[in-house]
């Protein structure tokens, strides 16, 4: 325990011990145990991420139990907890920018003129190949690019390349009667680009349906609105929780490294295939990263094939490229969950019911020690100080179980320490009873104290496997608060028998060989053993 509070350590309380916030949540339609426990696991992720420490997520049945100690933001839990949505992997067609309202309450069109920025493009290579990849922001690259689509490209603050639909020079999206997969990009005439301080006559327009599978979605980190196509592939391509953000060593920038499952590699490659070779699916050579209809990244495919992992670069900042890897690794989500219920517990109600059970269990322990002062006199003193050492070894136990397992310290927990006081003084009764028989038959305490360990060992060794199958039983078998007060009451049964075995045991034989145990060594008898 010294060592513990040395190092500022303590158990963590649980909700009803601090307040704080508990969400359940409950699948769409039934799931299995493996897709709840994964849920569980993106959820806990997610909590970290967003900087919730210590998040207590368990599943129970069909529910997903979060308990959020100490947090009273609800809105940042909410959109911590929110990891139902699906990763999809589809091609960039086109983009324009958003078009944004002047302060008369008129829509403003984007400009479409060429943005000059020094910022790489966003990339994506083969972590394995270590060739340099030209950037397609190289002149002759977007001065080919821009004829081929007559229409300049649009360069984003974050550096990647987004390009217009062919046959248009204002940025605005094309009539859907013309399909998108149908546009042979060598027969388009070359146009050229507006001068930089020129006025589009038009605004970007959006079509008022486009072919099936294509969508036109917003990309907020770049202040454009894209069109993709169908959607290729999921997160399921990805390994679970191989999503790392980390700095290149070559360029000093920050990348996204995550790898590939055996089985989503074929199909990850067949998509960057299309999207290097810039075919009419994937003209921009852009594969978008898709989150709930919101482009996350759009990254230029920089390889034919991939083998084992993908590598994710730009001019990303260290929250841009943490949050690209979250997304990357809750991709594979296997089954959505609505919220069911909220309870909020005030820091006030917690503070109370700690201090509900701390007088609750000093006041037991008071009255135990007291009872045992007058009954055993002298002997009292081992049970003073092996209590001391049991609290001590449970306090250090609980801060190490609450810190490492989520399994924080709840009233249901500290019910079963207090409970676990009584298991203990038992074990002192059983030995220092048996020890007053000994002495009955006339042996003196040196000798009566090995004997009574010896058939009092048996006793209390059966006693506290009962006790420890029971609280496992118990803890396997239920939930919610019950599995906290089961957790706490086995840990302190081993608790009990490590301290009667390692210091009970010792003490009494000291104390016995230094006779001051001994009915010859005090006036009164040693109270009751006489």
């Amino acid at each position: 325990m010294g060592t513990s509070l040395a190092v500022g350590g303590s158990p963590l309380l649980g909700l009803d011990l601090q307040g704080g916030l508990s969400v359940i949540y409950a699948p769409d339609e039934p799931a299995d145990d493996d897709q709840l426990i994964l849920v569980q696991d993106l959820m806990r992720d997610q909590l970290e991420s967003f900087g919730i420490a210590e998040p207590d997520v368990r599943v129970e049945g069909q529910n997903i139990i979060a308990d959020l100690p100490g947090v009273t933001d609800q809105e940042k839990a909410f959109a911590a907890l929110n990891v139902s949505g699906i990763v999809s992997l589809r091609p960039v067609l086109a983009c324009a920018p958003i078009a944004t309202p002047d302060v008369t309450g008129s829509t403003v069109p984007a400009s479409t003129t060429p943005t000059a920025t020094s910022a790489p493009a966003t990339t994506v290579v083969d972590e394995d190949d270590e060739q340099s990849f030209p950037s397609l922001h190289s002149a002759d690259d977007s001065a080919r690019v821009a004829r081929r689509l007559a229409s300049p490209p649009v360069t984003t603050d974050e550096g990647e390349v987004v390009l217009s639909l062919p046959g248009n020079t204002d940025g605005s999206i094309v009539d859907d009667s013309v399909p998108v997969d149908s546009i042979d990009l060598d027969t388009v005439p070359e146009t050229t680009a507006p001068a930089a301080d020129s006025t589009p006559t038009s605004q970007p327009s959006v079509p008022a349906e486009l072919p099936e599978g294509y969508n036109q979605l917003p990309y907020p980190g770049a202040g454009l609105e894209c069109v993709v196509g169908p959607s290729g592939g999921s997160g399921e391509v990805f390994e679970r929780k191989s999503a790392v953000a980390g700095i290149d060593q070559f360029t000093g920038g920050w990348v996204v490294t995550v790898n590939l499952r055996s089985d989503g590699e074929v199909l990850w490659n067949e998509l960057a295939a299309e999207c290097y070779a810039g075919s009419s699916a994937c003209p921009t050579r852009q594969l978008a990263i898709v989150l709930d209809d919101v482009i996350q990244s759009a990254p230029t495919v920089q390889a034919r094939t991939f083998s084992g992992s993908v590598q994710i670069s730009g001019s990303f900042t260290e929250e841009e490229v943490s949050q690209l890897a979250s997304v990357l690794n809750r991709g594979a989500f296997p089954v959505q969950v609505h919220q069911e219920r909220v309870e909020t517990v005030s820091p006030t109600a917690g503070q109370g019911s700690l201090k509900a059970a701390i007088i609750a269990g000093l006041i037991g322990v008071a009255l135990m020690l007291a009872f045992m002062i007058w009954y055993y006199r002298r002997l009292s003193v081992v049970i003073v100080s092996g209590l001391l050492v049991w609290g001590s070894l449970v306090f250090a136990l609980a801060t190490w179980v609450s810190r490492s397992t989520n399994y924080a310290l709840t009233l249901a927990g500290a019910t079963g320490i207090i409970v676990a006081v009584g298991v203990t003084v038992d074990t002192y009764v059983v030995f220092f009873e048996r020890l007053r028989e000994e002495m009955r038959h006339g042996r003196v305490m040196a000798n009566a104290a090995p004997r009574s360990f010896a058939s009092s060992w048996r006793t209390i060794l059966s006693a506290d496997l009962v006790s420890l199958m029971a609280s496992l039983i118990l803890f396997w078998l239920s939930v919610g608060s019950v599995k906290g007060f089961a957790l706490y009451l086995g840990l302190t049964t081993v608790c009990d028998l490590v301290v009667f075995y390692f210091y009970t045991r010792p003490a009494v034989y000291l104390l016995a060989s230094k006779g001051w145990l001994d009915r010859q060594a005090t006036d009164d008898k040693i109270g009751a053993l006489a």
